[in-house]
């Protein structure tokens, strides 16, 4: 089947030929990763759309109007975009809890009104400053910090390798210490 050109593979496809469907795998799943992780930055979630791509294609709508790589190319792109939104709408659901989280811990505390505002300041700042942490590296951190998480807790919550969380984990720590330096410059009394 390796020798029929893509037409051939996309008529016997639709003609129900259960081997096409491999070979449909075997000729456009690179592409179509590539297609995925140009939208997402992420190899693991382009390989997903594509399974999940796969998975579907024998219940898909495709009935032949277009080239078959075409429509994958689309479910491809729209696979991925879907994948992105859920990521963001994720993202900014994290940062409501966190900034909800931080105002809770703010209101906390004693009754001092100056070590009050000291304290709002503070976590005023790391929410700021958390904000321009990488977004998986936040949500490592906040897992972390904020809900007490472990590793391996925030490794099968994200769906990823443990080493992966470790990484995030560390990464995130440098890149919260770099933004909030300024800032603790500002607290401490030092002149930038």
């Amino acid at each position: 089947m390796s020798t029929l050109a893509d037409a051939e593979v996309d008529r016997l496809w639709l003609g129900g030929d259960p081997a096409a469907l491999g070979e449909l795998h075997r000729r456009y799943h690179r592409r179509l990763e590539g297609v995925a992780y140009r939208v997402l930055g992420d190899a693991s979630d382009a390989e997903d759309v594509v399974q999940r791509i796969f998975l579907a294609l024998p219940n898909a709508a495709y009935r032949g109007t277009a080239t078959l790589w075409t429509y994958l190319y689309r479910a491809a792109l729209n696979g991925a975009v879907n994948v992105l939104r859920a990521r963001r709408r994720r993202e900014a659901l994290q940062e409501r809890e966190l900034r909800r989280a931080l105002a809770a811990a703010a209101t906390e505390g004693t009754g001092d009104p100056e070590a009050r505002v000291l304290e709002g300041e503070i976590l005023g700042a790391v929410a700021k400053a958390l904000l321009q942490v990488k977004p998986q590296h936040r949500r490592a951190l906040v897992l972390r910090i904020v809900w007490d998480l472990s590793n391996t807790q925030i490794a099968e919550r994200e769906g990823v390798p443990l080493a992966t969380v470790g990484t995030w984990l560390r990464r995130g720590r440098e890149e919260l210490r770099a933004a909030l330096g300024p800032v603790l410059g500002d607290f401490s009394g030092e002149t930038r």
